[in-house]
């Protein structure tokens, strides 16, 4: 759980330099964007070998999102619960600090995956 709150904490951090955002809305819905492409990557996998009637519906989608946002707020944003563990990653920084790599390939890991992905998928609907 903690490195879901590293992963929060570092996104946060990434908007806050940014004079005209709000950094932690922005942490909020990336973490759950990021929660969602990798369940919806799992899900395409499977469909890939076993035809699945998950996509059938986008409200499938919609809830899916919905869940991973209440749980999110739940877990971190309730009672501004970040606010504490955000200092205590900013005290013990040099603690945390190996976890950078592993938040940053994260990032990107889904990211690349979720583009072979919509590859693959383009490829075998146009055959």
């Amino acid at each position: 759980m903690n490195w879901f709150y590293y992963l929060n904490y570092r996104i946060y951090k990434f908007y806050q330099r940014r004079k005209d955002s709000t950094p932690a809305i922005a942490s909020f819905f990336a973490c759950i964007t990021l929660l969602f492409l990798n369940i919806f990557i799992i899900l395409a996998m499977i469909d890939f070998l076993w035809p699945l009637s998950y996509f059938d519906s986008k409200y499938n989608a919609l809830l899916l999102m919905f869940l991973l946002a209440l749980l999110n707020y739940l877990l971190l944003y309730r009672k501004k619960k970040h606010v504490d563990i955000f200092h205590h990653f900013d005290r013990n920084r040099e603690l945390y600090r190996k976890w950078d790599l592993s938040t940053t390939l994260y990032i990107v890991g889904t990211i690349v995956f979720m583009l072979v992905i919509l590859i693959i998928a383009d490829i075998r609907n146009h055959r």
